[in-house]
């Protein structure tokens, strides 16, 4: 009977073993998994925001104010949403709110044409939603 009784703790220590190496196998491709979403993730507030490279003046250096919007006296803000990715590239954009006249459209246009420097979390860099405001005002004169 003690044989039998070594025998089943000695088994009991082995399945304890193999289940702690499968959790620990387990634990190591949830981890990876999660490494891989984190870098498709996007985040909306991070410690460090992107920044815009030479600032809103680099972005109204590239709009071209639209014909149509121009003739028709349109003037206002656009608000626009975009991902700043962690090399500092803008994807994903898109009008929220258009003044019309073609205004959104050029505020994607230069949002396209800037660079940014990428948004932070932990001292790394991520992906970071954007939302700003671009103001189109026709000059008198």
């Amino acid at each position: 009977m003690e044989a039998t009784l070594k025998n089943s703790i000695h088994s009991f220590k082995t399945a304890i073993v193999i289940l702690f190496a499968a959790g620990a196998l387990t634990l190591s491709a949830t981890v990876e998994a999660n490494a891989q979403a984190d870098d498709s993730e996007v985040y909306t507030v991070v410690d460090v925001m992107p920044q815009m490279v030479g600032g809103m003046e680099s972005l109204y250096g590239e709009i071209k104010y639209p014909r149509k919007a121009a003739i028709d006296g349109i003037e206002g803000r656009v608000f626009i949403q975009f991902v700043v990715d962690k090399d500092g590239n803008v994807r994903d954009e898109k009008v929220l709110r258009d003044i019309g006249g073609g205004c959104g459209d050029a505020a994607l246009e230069a949002v396209r044409g800037v660079k940014f420097t990428p948004g932070k979390k932990g001292g790394v860099a991520v992906n970071v939603q954007y939302s700003m405001p671009v103001t189109f005002k026709l000059e008198n004169g």
